[in-house]
């Protein structure tokens, strides 16, 4: 395996992720309703993120990982076993950025507020904590360089992804406003874009 050829295949990945992340700001930047716009609900809320677009990170990612994986004895030969986790969880987390600050950009090139609903400081922090558990699922991907059944920790790690979302978030999101409850929403007869 020649180095020219995985910094080109490291280069369009990480390419295809940015790329993957404008798209999906643009998207929910242009497709949601304006009246419920903000930042938690267009990223936090909408399923579009958690659903699609994360997996499909966490999956090009996990291939730029097994990439690596090829030359593991050589590596390992040269005890340099440490130096490649090392930069495979810098390379895992520049990506994970890379894809969030692709989701970001679009919204900021709009006149949206970033916070309607709730107060910003928690908003923030929940942006924060997203963003976060995406690095660490990402490092946890990394575990692929050395296991046997690297396949079944992908599988894991989407699951967490799921589960992240559909669980903690969405619970997270009632504390940050009420109006992401979907039994506030009725009892008030609010309905729209939440």
């Amino acid at each position: 395996m020649q180095a020219k050829h995985v910094w080109r295949k490291l280069s369009l990945t990480s390419l295809i992720i940015t790329l993957l992340g404008l798209w999906g700001g643009w998207y929910l930047t242009t497709q949601s309703e304006p009246a419920t716009m903000e930042l938690p609900n267009a990223y936090l809320n909408a399923n579009l993120v958690s659903l699609y677009l994360q997996p499909a990170v966490l999956i090009l990612i996990y291939n730029q990982i097994l990439t690596f994986r090829k030359i593991n004895l050589l590596v390992g030969v040269r005890q340099w076993t440490n130096k490649m986790i090392a930069r495979l969880l810098i390379l895992a987390t520049l990506d994970c950025l890379l894809f969030c600050a692709g989701l970001i950009i679009p919204y900021l090139m709009t006149d949206f507020p970033f916070f309607r609903n709730g107060s910003p400081l928690l908003g923030t922090a929940l942006l924060l904590l997203h963003v976060a558990v995406l690095i660490l699922m990402a490092w946890l991907l990394v575990g692929a360089y050395q296991m046997r059944y690297p396949q079944l920790l992908l599988f894991i790690v989407i699951i967490i992804d799921l589960v992240y979302h559909f669980y903690f978030e969405k619970q997270a999101l009632i504390l940050y406003s009420p109006l992401y409850d979907p039994l506030y929403r009725a009892v008030h007869r609010i309905y729209g874009g939440y």
